[in-house]
């Protein structure tokens, strides 16, 4: 299995000039050893973080899929993510207008060293916190221009959506040769939110993934997401209604197109069963996904339209 190692090609913006570290096979199974979002500070359990030595943000690494080509999608599986054994989170407060909010303080540097072995996070002496590990960043790079990793658009980037994990297909937009996949900032653990800007228990992993191309459906726009359980669609807009608005929207575009429902139907349904939440609330996109248990993808054949 080919091994991209995290000190070979990385980058903290989305572009099509960024160069690979690798290439790979449609089909093709391979390990992403990812950085930690702002670099590789952390060597042992008592360093800690501060602005002052991150840098990143979310750096990325890039892999060129051979034979990729412009209006194709990319599908992205994610197969595991092993974190490494150490992690932290943290934020400043004076650089994050949420923290204000919920609570208000005077705080300046606010950070937590941990390690996680076994499969959880040894919070304290009396606290484990169980590994659910996910990918904060999977992105295909522009057609035109770069975009900070520190955001999220319709070629994907800084999700941070807790559904990027093992077991997930995320279906993304080719838009320049060779799609480059950008991928990092790899997270053990992440509270719905993202309420401290620390990106939940930061690390570096392993991510051992696999990609396929396939053409590009007339209903498809932003990110689709599937597993064994799910149907799901997220959006990442500057307004949150307008967020859930779009991804639920397009839900039933793909209940439509891909499961025979009528629109009527398919929102009437999606009333009793629709999951869904915003996962980030302290960047300017707010990250939202809409989804349904495959379970209910079962159409009225009597539905009175």
């Amino acid at each position: 299995m080919k091994v991209i190692t995290r000190d070979t090609g990385i980058y903290n913006c989305q572009s099509k000039e960024n160069a690979p570290a690798a290439r790979v096979q449609p089909g093709e199974v391979f390990c992403v050893e990812t950085q930690l979002c702002g670099g590789g500070w952390l060597q042992t359990a008592e360093d800690r973080w501060s602005p002052a030595i991150t840098k990143g943000p979310n750096y990325c690494n890039v892999v060129e899929v051979e034979g990729a080509r412009p209006g194709q999608l990319l599908e992205v599986t994610i197969l595991s993510v092993e974190p490494e054994e150490l992690g932290y989170t943290g934020f400043a407060g004076w650089r994050n207008d949420l923290s204000q909010m919920i609570i208000p303080n005077e705080w300046d540097v606010v950070t937590k060293t941990v390690r996680i072995r076994d499969g959880f996070v040894q919070w304290s002496d009396e606290l484990k916190l169980p590994v659910i590990p996910m990918v904060g960043v999977v992105a295909t790079a522009p057609a035109e221009g770069s975009v900070t990793n520190a955001l999220a658009v319709r070629t994907g980037g800084n999700m941070d959506l807790q559904e990027v994990c093992p077991g997930t297909t995320i279906t993304l937009p080719v838009e320049c040769a060779g799609a480059l996949l950008h991928i990092g900032d790899c997270h053990a653990i992440m509270g719905d939110g993202e309420i401290c800007r620390g990106g939940g228990i930061e690390c570096q992993a392993k991510v051992t993934l696999k990609v396929e191309l396939r053409d590009r459906p007339d209903h498809f726009d932003w990110i689709w997401l599937d597993n064994e359980d799910y149907l799901m669609v997220a959006a990442c807009e500057t307004d949150v209604k307008q967020s859930f608005a779009t991804a639920a929207g397009l839900l039933i575009k793909r209940m439509v197109a891909e499961y025979g429902f009528c629109e009527k139907e398919a929102y009437l349904l999606l009333g009793q069963v629709l999951e869904s939440r915003c996962s980030v609330y302290v960047s300017p996109m707010y990250t939202v996904v809409c989804k349904i248990n495959r379970k209910y993808l079962k159409p009225d054949p009597n539905f009175a339209e």
